[in-house]
């Protein structure tokens, strides 16, 4: 697991990152945050921060200087382009979350993100799963993400996000796939999903295809991608 003190530089970077765009209003907030004050952890001053930062970090990193993209691609932030300086501040709170709790607590507080949260927290929080400590540890909460209806929540797990290929069982991996197609996303924003291409897969495909056909439905074009798949060497 990534030590406290890797997760608390990366968090600094990031919020340092964040506010170097968002302007003095935002680092004067951002200030008030609990770890500068050196006061111990306090989830409800956290919660409140998280909530907070759309309103201090406004914009989009994708209007961002091509060397800042360069940054945060360094500080291993996945597709930096899709991500809002809002998405950047709440990973870097909730890094800093992290490093002042207990192990124990991590999945729970990042739960109760998911299921308190507004849209955005929500996608801020998926987009961030693979930088915190011991990612694996919220697959269950990804698995829960990939059931919502809200298609932009379900898009910041399936697309552009490292976290499903390195964690999902294939199970859950296969169902990602096909709701991808579902709800008409393009499969190329599925990071590294030829990788897990597997006989299922390519078997739920088909039988999602014959369903399309047999209702006189428009078939993907992607679907003929997962079909022409092999299983890896």
């Amino acid at each position: 697991m990534e030590t406290r003190m890797a997760a608390d530089e990366r968090a600094g970077e990031l919020l340092s990152l964040a506010t170097a765009q968002a302007g003095p209003s935002a680092r004067s907030w951002l200030s008030k945050a609990w770890f500068n004050a050196g006061a111990p952890f306090a989830k409800g001053l956290f919660l409140g921060f998280y909530a907070g930062a759309a309103r201090r970090f406004p914009g989009s990193v994708a209007d961002l200087p091509a060397e800042v993209q360069a940054q945060l691609a360094g500080l291993h932030v996945p597709a930096p382009q899709v991500w809002s300086l809002a998405d950047l501040a709440r990973a870097g709170l909730l890094l800093k979350a992290l490093g002042a709790s207990a192990e124990p607590d991590h999945v729970p507080l990042a739960t109760e993100i998911f299921r308190r949260g507004d849209t955005a927290e929500r996608v801020a929080l998926l987009r961030s799963l693979s930088l915190l400590p011991g990612p694996e540890r919220f697959a269950e909460l990804a698995i829960e993400a990939c059931r919502s209806h809200v298609v932009d929540v379900f898009a910041a797990i399936a697309c552009d996000n490292p976290y499903p290929v390195e964690h999902f069982p294939e199970l859950n991996f296969n169902q990602l796939v096909i709701k991808v197609l579902f709800v008409e996303l393009s499969l190329a924003r599925v990071s590294g999903w030829r990788s897990r291409a597997n006989p299922e897969l390519r078997r739920i495909a088909g039988d999602y295809e014959a369903e399309r056909r047999a209702a006189n439905r428009p078939v993907p074009a992607d679907i003929a991608l997962i079909k022409a798949t092999e299983e890896p060497s």
